[in-house]
């Protein structure tokens, strides 16, 4: 590589010129990586892999570097507890890959909504920024594709360095906010890496029960979201009927897509951006990313934007649908941990639950497996008396409406405490109900 730092004050005659002047190789790139250096990379399918296989090369030489990224679908050796005083990761995604380096140590879970990237961001100040982008168009502008709206404006714009991996198998989603033109980027290099498919979650019989309880609540023409995972799928099987729908998610996932092919979802009746799907990623296969290229039925903007609550509470009858993990007899939502275990993160569920409760007209639907097994094989309730000591609570019971389980569907706006503990015991699963009735007549809620 012919210069360590972009000569940003440069004219060229061309784009063209531009992007060939600009270069270079992933191992030159994993260069530019020096000692105590804060590095943000895009999440999924758009951390840019040729980079991160060069930076893991690199792992001896360097001390204290910080990557702040989300959901990483590969396991890269930079990220191995055998590096743990070379690299150093802040996450507020929390995957498989995650979890598996917060039990390393090697990984710290930071606390923020996801509409909070661009503040947690501007106080981490990240030399620099790298994301993967597909090729340039005839007018020299690239693409950020699946998860580049998790990558705010204003930290490509104040980064020392933007990295960009330039890769034909990522899609073009439609949207202003994830345009970017070759002149924002300080270095390039080439890499044909195939992205990493998500496949479908299965859907269990119980998703199947849920599913059909949150259908109820959804009538024509309302704006929905959704999260990922088999519920969303069910979810989608049973709106196969319904007609007008609108979609403000903060993902895109396959269920949508379905939806979309049949016209059940054709956002004729938001609005805010009517006619158009709005969502800030997309997580999927390549059958959805084909479906997603250049489709104008999408808009993808920066999480920013599109979690906003003020924004999402602009549509009318906008149905926010959330999972939790456990909940106690009052309405508290635990929905990122396990006890003291980050198992997932708190994402955007308080943004689309706040948003809900803007909208005119909009509800705010979180369901639940009534059960689980411990690692005993040992079936135990969801619903408790108390949130268990160290998990964290996701979602305050100031802000919950809807509740569903496998056995029905509750309301627990406006609901004191003694009506709330009475309905959250009537849709526990029944093995438990005498037990939770036993504890909280002891506690004296009823």
């Amino acid at each position: 590589m012919s210069k360590i730092y972009p000569d940003k004050g440069k004219t060229y005659s061309s784009w063209q010129e531009e992007y060939k002047s600009k270069l270079v190789t992933a191992e030159d790139a994993a260069k530019l990586v020096r000692n105590n250096d804060v590095i943000m990379l895009a999440g999924g399918i758009n951390i840019p892999h040729d980079f991160s296989v060069e930076l893991s090369k690199r792992a001896e030489d360097l001390r204290n570097v910080t990557i702040c990224l989300g959901l990483a679908l590969k396991l890269y050796d930079y990220m191995q507890p055998q590096y743990k005083e070379h690299f150093r990761i802040e996450t507020p995604f929390v995957g498989p890959v995650e979890r598996m380096c917060l039990d390393w140590k090697t990984a710290e879970y930071i606390p923020v909504h996801l509409n909070q990237l661009a503040p947690w961001m501007e106080y981490r100040k990240p030399r620099i920024v790298g994301f993967g982008v597909t090729p340039p168009d005839e007018n020299g502008y690239m693409n950020r594709s699946c998860f580049g709206g998790l990558v705010p404006r204003p930290s490509i714009a104040n980064a020392e360095i933007v990295l960009a991996e330039v890769n034909s198998n990522l899609p073009w989603l439609n949207g202003d906010d994830l345009r970017i033109h070759v002149s924002e980027i300080d270095y390039f290099y080439e890499s044909d890496a195939t992205p990493t498919e998500i496949p479908e979650i299965p859907i269990t019989d119980i998703e199947r029960d849920i599913a059909h309880y949150i259908a109820d609540l959804i009538p024509d023409g309302s704006t929905i979201q959704l999260g990922l995972g088999g519920l969303a799928n069910a979810i989608g099987y049973f709106l196969k009927d319904k007609k007008d729908l609108g979609v403000h998610s903060e993902v895109v996932q396959n269920s949508f897509m379905e939806l979309m092919k049949t016209g059940v979802v054709n956002n004729s009746k938001k609005n805010l951006h009517p006619g158009k799907l709005t969502a800030t990623f997309c997580v999927g296969d390549k059958k959805l990313w084909d479906y997603c290229d250049r489709n104008e039925d999408f808009l993808f903007t920066e999480v920013a934007y599109n979690n906003d609550p003020y924004v999402i509470g602009q549509n009318d009858n906008l149905i926010s649908v959330n999972n939790a993990l456990c909940m106690d007899l009052t309405g508290q939502v635990g929905a990122e941990s396990i006890r003291h275990r980050q198992y997932s993160g708190t994402g955007g569920q308080v943004n689309f639950v706040t948003g809900a409760n803007f909208s005119k007209g909009g509800k705010s639907i979180m369901s639940l497996n009534s059960t689980y097994k411990d690692k005993d094989g040992n079936l135990k309730s969801t619903i408790v008396p108390f949130i268990p000591p160290g998990t964290i609570v996701t979602t305050s019971r100031n802000d919950i409406e809807y509740i569903i389980t496998e056995y029905g569907v509750v309301n627990l706006k406006y609901q004191g405490v003694s009506q709330r503990v009475k309905k959250m015991i009537s849709i526990a699963h029944p093995q438990f109900r005498d037990e939770l009735n036993f504890q909280a007549r002891r506690i004296g809620w009823i």
